[in-house]
């Protein structure tokens, strides 16, 4: 009994010592163990994106990296690029002289995992600038590398390379809002100069600083012109370089932003999804207080630094918005989507506006109730399962956190449960304004971020894992053909998707030949004429290298070629003499199913007359609906109607001249699959037969 009483006296000191001990351990070693542990569960979570499928973002980085490690030049698929962000190839650049994709791959992922988390280092140093605590500042970087964002780690993007350098150049701008020396300027172009490098949306640092200049100084012009002179000078070089080549020839590949339009109504629309999307990936609960911290930082600040921050902080966040609203309000309705990505950045600086509200003791109380429970009105009356439909939580960890919880519970519960915690975190927002419960709400918060950045994780590891398991065991089997330089055949209805996995894996295959499809990407490409004799003509000059040709939507039939290897879709051919096209059947899709409407050509051998069947063998499921196919050529017409369940079998005479016999084929009432396929019956490959008298359709014994 006398043991079993004087545990509990013998524990609560010990507990105290080691909190002691915590305690006195110096903030840049606890700094320093926030960024390595991060480092390292980051790096070992990459793992989840096993493959890359964010296209084309996820093949223009490492090829441009490829080519700066083989060639010392940016280029993609062989031709010179104006890309102006290469901050991140070139950081990558010598993972890829090892040779191994793979490994390049894994390389960049780490390099991305030390990227964000060092984006822990400004964020405290900004809060320590703010007169925030040690402990309180650690908290704010704690968000920082919890924020959902960090699962870009496994991308092969430049935001995670972006992401530690845009905070840097906000803590540098502060700094130099605060103290405007000569140094401290000239340090905050620089780290926006590199940070612009990295990604070109943060183009607009510097003309937000000087704006943000002005509001420190009360918007005396003239003082504002005196103290900031070094920023106005250092500026002009770049402004009157910009004003003599033209923005666009600066831009390169993204001059067509200045293209774009601006609907009002739509840009509102946007921007406001956007700023609601980025409150759930804030955690949330440091919203309400976060804005009115921002907006007292402003109207009572209690030093240059505090307004400072506020003032870039708000340009910064509604550039951002803008941005994000801008590229949406510019896409059409299917492709259009919140763009989470473009605002990763305000997550850690809305926890630091938040903290500042707390260090000045939550004022204004009042009002931020009525925020945390205007924001709980709008969590249950928008709910986010409308965003997370098709491409709309591509941009959007968040979404993707969403979506994977919606696909464990059922949409309606999945929405019911976001809803609940989003109204159980403006209540917590509420209590700890009341309360002063600072600890409370940052915990709160990092473990919001967490559990959202872990359903994205998960939606990533089996997204991944979906597509891995389509691929071949050896991603780079094209390479290891040994066939030298392959040419990559995209015919009609091709997906783009298996366009840039092959040329990511495959560095053999890097050039891209167009037969009757749509551009890929805005880079190097090349179009191919079909001769009257099926040779692929590029140039004027037939294609006689080895072709990687994709099959998913289109069935080909070749002369002269072997064939190397099969992978998925993909065929691996070999010229014997020079490639020709013997059948084409443009719009029939691997899984069977055949196009709305579309052609299947037969071309004549040598330009010799060539007569012949082609079979086609058709059918429909017996959950579809009656179909009638019509088909037409030169001398023949016949609708073919298929009732469901019902298999078919139709002979069409062929007679090739000298040049392509053509075979229409089209429906009235097409169906639509789960993929937005718009298709009409099933059918497998066709044949060609000996010619003989044409055969009327009939059931299939």
């Amino acid at each position: 009994m006398a043991v079993d009483a004087a545990t509990p006296a013998a524990a609560a000191p010990l507990r105290a010592h080691a909190l002691s001990r915590i305690a006195a351990l110096p903030a840049r070693t606890v700094l320093g163990g926030i960024v390595a542990i991060s480092f390292a569960a980051r790096w070992l979570l990459a793992a989840a994106h096993s493959t890359p499928y964010y296209f084309p973002d996820e093949y223009i980085y490492p090829t441009l990296a490829h080519s700066l490690a083989s060639g010392g030049r940016p280029a993609v698929r062989g031709e010179a690029t104006a890309f102006p962000a290469l901050l991140e190839p070139l950081l990558t650049a010598p993972f890829w002289l090892l040779g191994d994709p793979y490994a390049a791959y894994v390389l960049t992922q780490g390099l991305h995992a030390l990227a964000m988390s060092l984006a822990a280092v400004p964020v405290y140093l900004l809060a320590r600038r703010l007169r925030l605590s040690n402990w309180v500042a650690l908290g704010a970087a704690l968000v920082a590398v919890t924020a959902p964002a960090l699962t870009y780690v496994g991308y092969m993007l430049a935001d995670p390379v972006a992401y530690p350098l845009v905070l840097a150049a906000v803590a540098a701008g502060v700094a130099a809002l605060d103290r405007p020396t000569r140094s401290s300027q000239l340090a905050f172009l620089g780290l926006a100069g590199i940070a612009t490098f990295a990604r070109v949306q943060y183009v607009v640092l510097p003309a937000l600083f000087l704006v943000a200049a002005l509001v420190v100084e009360g918007f005396r012009v003239r003082t504002a012109a005196r103290r900031f002179r070094t920023t106005l000078v250092a500026l002009g070089v770049p402004a009157l370089a910009v004003g003599t080549v033209g923005l666009q020839r600066v831009l390169g590949y993204y001059e067509n932003v200045t293209s774009l339009n601006l609907p009002v109504v739509r840009l509102a629309r946007w921007a406001g999804s956007d700023a609601m999307v980025l409150s759930y990936a804030a955690g949330w609960v440091l919203v309400p207080g976060a804005l009115l911290g921002l907006a007292l930082m402003l109207a009572r600040p209690s030093s240059r630094a505090e307004r400072g921050f506020a003032a870039l902080t708000v340009l910064l966040g509604s550039t951002l918005l803008f941005q994000a609203a801008l590229f949406s309000a510019n896409s059409d309705d299917a492709t259009a989507r919140v763009h989470e990505r473009y605002t990763m950045a305000l997550v850690p600086l809305l926890a630091l506006a938040f903290l500042v509200l707390a260090r000045r003791g939550f004022p204004w109380r009042r009002a931020l109730a009525v925020l945390a429970l205007a924001m709980l009105a709008l969590s249950a009356r928008v709910p986010l399962s409308g965003y997370t439909v098709a491409q709309g939580k591509d941009d959007s960890p968040t979404l993707r956190a969403v979506l994977r919880l919606e696909q464990e519970l059922g949409i309606g519960t999945g929405s019911l449960v976001v809803a609940a915690l989003a109204a159980g975190l403006s209540l917590v927002a509420i209590a700890v304004a009341w309360r002063r419960l600072t600890v409370v709400a940052l915990a709160a918060a990092v473990l919001t971020t967490s559990a959202i950045g872990a359903g994205a994780l998960s939606y990533d590891r089996l997204n991944a894992a979906s597509l891995r398991a389509t691929q071949p065991a050896d991603r780079s089997w094209v390479d290891a053909a040994g066939l030298g330089d392959v040419t990559f055949v995209q015919l009609p209805e091709g997906d783009r998707a298996k366009v840039f996995e092959q040329l990511f894996w495959n560095r053999s295959v890097d050039r891209l030949v167009l037969v009757n499809a749509p551009p890929v990407d805005a880079f190097a490409t090349e179009r191919a004429e079909l001769a009257d004799d099926g040779r692929l003509l590029v140039d004027g000059r037939p294609l006689a290298t080895p072709m990687l040709v994709q099959t998913w939507g289109s069935y080909a039939l070749w002369d002269g070629v072997r064939r190397v290897g099969r992978a998925q879709s993909l065929d691996l051919l070999a010229p014997v003499g020079t490639p020709r096209l013997r059948l084409l059947a443009a719009g029939l899709y691997e899984d069977g199913w055949l196009r709305r409407n579309g052609s299947i050509l037969v071309w004549p051998r040598a330009g010799r007359p060539y007569h012949a069947r082609l079979r086609l063998r058709l059918a429909m499921p017996a959950d579809s609906q009656r179909v009638t196919l019509q088909l037409r050529a030169p001398g023949y017409r016949q609708d073919v109607t298929l009732e469901p369940g019902e298999r078919r079998t139709v002979d069409v005479p062929v007679r090739a001249d000298r040049k392509a016999w053509v075979l229409d084929f089209a429906t009235d009432g097409p169906g639509w699959l789960g993929d937005h396929r718009s298709v009409s019956v099933r059918a497998e490959p066709p044949l060609l037969l000996p010619a003989g008298p044409p055969a009327r359709a009939r059931p299939l014994a």
